[in-house]
């Protein structure tokens, strides 16, 4: 396997450079969920003293051939770290990440699970601090309030926009639709029933309720009006049903006197 030959290339180019003091193995592949060909591997290099890699190629010669890299900087809760995402000719992308050794004296929340591959200075028992278990909580019922309220005034914005013709604009309002607001309540279907979610939506078909697998296509539109019009009554219809799944479940309330005026409010814009 491609992943496990690279991985092997990786730990050995940590034990040879003498900055590196640790490399720790995070993400999917570490939690040994889901992993397959196209998987990516998430490494984390502690090292100490200055950073003499992370940016351009040369330094990974001599873990394999680079197709592509770019740099980035990701905020964490000990401060900014320097990333440096890379896909190799071999079509493996590995996602490394650069941590100064002093970032382990005061330890933060940053790993959910992770695998330590090399460990020059028994730095695994600091870093087994950091260790925080990712718990999502049950939907409270403020937050189910306002993901009800803002569902609905992005709607307004679709249909003004759906009548002006702007497809394009409406399609990226529709994204952000189904990620900030049928997502929260789909992840709370699946706690509902007692069922494990993954990030960001990943394999929602296997841990959403069928009965709302089987409607995730009505959330797609092809690139016109008329086929806007009719997603976006479809996922109306859709979000009410998860809404009321979600209340009848947890004991909230549903303002449906306001529901019910803002669907009238969108057909009359559609039918001015």
């Amino acid at each position: 396997m491609l992943l496990n030959d690279m991985l092997m290339r990786i730990i050995s180019w940590g034990e040879r450079k003498a900055e590196v003091r640790a490399l720790v193995l995070e993400g999917s592949y570490a939690k040994e969920e889901g992993v397959d060909d196209l998987s990516d591997l998430d490494i984390n290099i502690w090292f100490e003293g200055a950073l003499t890699f992370g940016q351009g190629t040369q330094w990974l010669e001599a873990i394999g051939a680079v197709l592509i890299e770019t740099p980035l900087t990701m905020t964490t809760p000990a401060g900014e770290v320097l990333t440096q995402l890379v896909i190799f000719e071999n079509g493996v992308k590995v996602d490394f990440s650069f941590w100064p050794v002093e970032m382990l004296e005061k330890p933060f929340p940053y790993y959910e699970k992770l695998q330590v591959l090399v460990d020059k200075d028994d730095y695994a028992r600091k870093i087994n601090c950091c260790i925080t278990k990712s718990e999502k909580l049950p939907l409270p019922e403020a937050r189910f309030q306002k993901l009800v309220n803002e569902f609905w005034f992005e709607l307004h914005y679709v249909a003004k926009f759906l009548k002006r013709g702007e497809v394009w604009f409406v399609q990226g309002i529709q994204a952000g639709i189904r990620e900030n607001y049928f997502l929260p309540l789909f992840e709370e279907c699946a706690r509902i029933e007692g069922v494990k979610t993954s990030f960001s939506g990943r394999k929602i078909e296997k841990w959403l309720p069928s009965v709302f697998v089987k409607r995730l296509p009505c959330l797609f539109a092809g690139y016109d009006v008329a086929d806007g019009w009719q997603v976006m009554w479809e996922e109306i219809a859709l979000f009410e049903e998860v809404s009321l799944f979600v209340a009848r479940n947890r004991d909230f309330d549903l303002p449906i006197a306001k529901i019910e005026g803002m669907k009238a409010l969108l057909k009359q814009i559609q039918e001015a």
